[in-house]
């Protein structure tokens, strides 16, 4: 049974990311353009709240030079923890102003995947995935999706698995590690039928992949070579929206779930919200990485 750690009432809680040096989990609630700093340790959940400058924030990340990478609205920013200061370093997709940035991470050579959605839905591929160099340069790896979302890499990092919301597909590519670039998209695995959709993604150290459901109270556990469906971890929040393997040992599923939208059948049937949960695993998963610049 998953621990409730913080009930947050977040709207959308999202972005779990792990730093294993300091033991730390940050996530953030995304319409609230709020960063939670979560110690185990004491169960602390400190809040930086940066509404005042942001309209949201999508995601985000550690940073090797210290503090986070962040992605607010359509930017890329640097978060001082200590003291809450943040320095916005980029700033994408002027063509689309209705986008914001959604889920993104760092590859093991400290660069920061991350990819767009448009804030409200019309039927159109407005997203793109991004790669983002440890010296700021840009490079657009792909277009035309929905929501982009659930990504990771395989234990040796040959491969990158991407969902996008607006499909019932998760899918696998080749990821050239050296120069971190994708290739030769094919389906992983496609969801069963159901009014749930594929959100947030980690991966553990077997190669299998741990996927949220968004409306599946669920975390679901897949091998992404067969296809199949190994494993379903139920949640007591309707809306769960990613994880992230943390702990001393990586063999604690941090989850994050949202508030947002539901009516008062499903805030009675689902207690938990928009809280952060934890559910202790079998496997170590794979590590967080920080950003390189």
């Amino acid at each position: 049974m998953p621990e409730i750690l913080v009930n947050q009432h977040a709207l959308t809680g999202e972005g779990p990311a792990w730093d294993a040096g300091a033991q730390r989990l940050y996530w953030l609630d995304i319409p609230r353009a709020t960063v939670f700093v979560y110690n185990p340790a004491d169960q602390s959940n400190r809040a930086i709240d940066l509404s005042a400058r942001f309209g949201n924030i999508g995601t985000l990340a550690p940073r090797r030079a210290g503090g986070l990478i962040i992605a607010p609205d359509r930017k890329i920013a640097f978060l001082d923890l200590d003291n809450g200061q943040v320095e916005v370093v980029l700033e994408l997709e002027n063509e689309h102003p209705g986008n914001r940035f959604n889920d993104g991470k760092c590859d093991p050579l400290g660069r920061f995947v991350v990819g767009s959605m448009a804030i409200n839905q019309d039927g159109a591929a407005h997203g793109s995935l991004y790669c983002i160099e440890t010296d700021l340069s840009v490079r657009t790896l792909r277009a035309d999706l929905f929501i982009s979302n659930g990504l990771g890499w395989s234990p040796d990092y040959s491969q990158f698995y991407l969902a996008d919301s607006g499909s019932r597909a998760v899918w696998a590519y080749d990821y050239d590690l050296a120069h971190g670039q994708i290739s030769n998209q094919r389906v992983a695995f496609t969801l069963p039928a159901g009014e749930f959709v594929a959100d947030g993604m980690t991966v553990d150290q077997q190669g299998m992949l741990w996927l949220a459901l968004w409306d599946g109270a669920a975390i679901t556990r897949w091998n992404p070579q067969s296809g199949e469906l190994l494993e379903t971890c139920s949640f007591p929040a309707k809306r769960v929206t990613s994880c992230v393997f943390g702990g001393p040992q990586r063999n604690e599923l941090y989850v994050t779930s949202a508030a947002i939208g539901l009516d008062a059948v499903d805030r009675q049937r689902y207690p938990y919200n928009g809280a952060l949960m934890r559910l202790k695993t079998s496997v170590e998963g794979m590590p967080t990485y920080a950003f390189g610049g």
